[in-house]
């Protein structure tokens, strides 16, 4: 059922088909991780989704059920190594095999750092970070068998740290050297397993309705907001075609780029107008969060203020057709007056 693994001039791995791929999804009841596993289960691949909330877990799985797909749910706190271990021992019982490991799990903190407490500090670093390496420590065996994919769920803040968000961007910075670290493990051990690093921009999801926050204020991201499926897109392509990173919106890449080229200039910017990016005019009083454990909640949306929207720049990337055409369509047109004169 699987392709021999070949490695080429670049390195590229190939991987089996959707249709017959295992694919685990860790936060998959709500937000990227449903729409993921939809966007999985409709391509004809065996979905196991990993959540913390019984409900949303439970409603996300019939509802795949219900449309045709094939999909399993474990209630399942990814801090736990060993209720992690439980899990994948219980996928290997079902089918046998994991193929593409996605490790999505995620919470927020809006906090200055300097109101932080070092107990919420640690708890983002358990669920952004160790979380991440409970499941991927519990599947490389699988994932080694299989030659498998890892698809890691960053940040655009790996990259670019947004003022209030001082402890989420430490994970996702802690979580991409994690990722570096381990592609270059795996490749020197040649066990050709794949390791996808996603970054994506602001998401409409509901991460922000349940992060933990001092604001007065209803939390909110920079614009522009993006649509869930536009990550589910490059998680889903990812699964078939690995590639090092994958940036989720035009606003990540921008704002990426911005970064590597005028740091200075970005930390003059965003000191003036970041934290007024990072709430709404709306007054709302501190909230909780779901930093302990999940909150009893099936909606779906994130409460922005603008619903989120799709990306060209990231559909383009997954669809490298489609690219090339429009590459090749932007050469013609700039080449035209020259073919023109010479034509004469």
């Amino acid at each position: 059922m699987h392709t021999t693994v070949i490695e080429g001039r670049r390195g590229r791995v190939s991987r089996p088909p959707l249709r017959a791929q295992v694919v685990v999804v860790t936060g998959g009841s709500r937000g990227i991780g449903r729409e993921t596993a939809r966007r999985f289960a409709r391509a004809g691949a065996s979905v196991v989704l990993l959540a913390r909330g019984e409900a949303a877990l439970t409603e996300t799985v019939e509802g795949i059920i219900a449309a045709g797909g094939v999909a399993r749910g474990i209630v399942c706190d990814v801090t736990d190594a060993e209720a992690v271990q439980a899990a994948v021992d219980q996928i290997e019982h079902w089918f046998g095999r994991i193929d593409t490991w996605v490790g999505n799990a995620g919470v927020l903190l809006y906090s200055a750092l300097a109101d932080t407490t070092p107990e919420e500090f640690r708890r983002i670093l358990d669920v952004n970070v160790v979380g991440q390496l409970n499941g991927i420590q519990a599947a490389l065996p699988l994932l080694r068998r299989a030659h498998g994919g890892i698809v890691c769920v960053s940040s655009a803040e790996a990259v670019v740290a947004m003022p209030l968000h001082g402890a989420y961007a430490a994970s996702k910075h802690a979580l991409d050297g994690t990722m570096d670290a381990l592609r270059r493990e795996l490749k020197a051990e040649r066990a050709g397993v794949s390791v996808t690093v996603i970054r994506p921009a602001v998401i409409d999801t509901p991460i922000y309705r349940h992060a933990r926050s001092r604001l007065q204020h209803r939390p909110s991201g920079p614009r522009p907001h993006y649509h869930a499926g536009a990550v589910a897109d490059a998680i889903v392509y990812a699964a078939v075609h690995p590639a090092r990173t994958i940036p989720v919106g035009g606003g990540a890449l921008l704002l990426s780029v911005v970064q590597r080229v005028v740091p200075r200039g970005l930390d003059a910017a965003l000191g003036r107008f970041g934290p007024a990016l990072m709430h709404t005019a709306e007054a709302a009083p501190p909230q909780v969060g779901n930093l302990a454990g999940p909150l009893h909640d099936l909606e779906q949306r994130g409460g922005l203020p603008h619903r989120g929207r799709g990306s060209v720049t990231t559909w383009l990337r997954v669809h490298p057709g489609w690219r090339r055409a429009g590459f090749a369509v932007l050469l013609l047109a700039a080449l035209a007056p020259w073919l023109r004169t010479s034509a004469r």
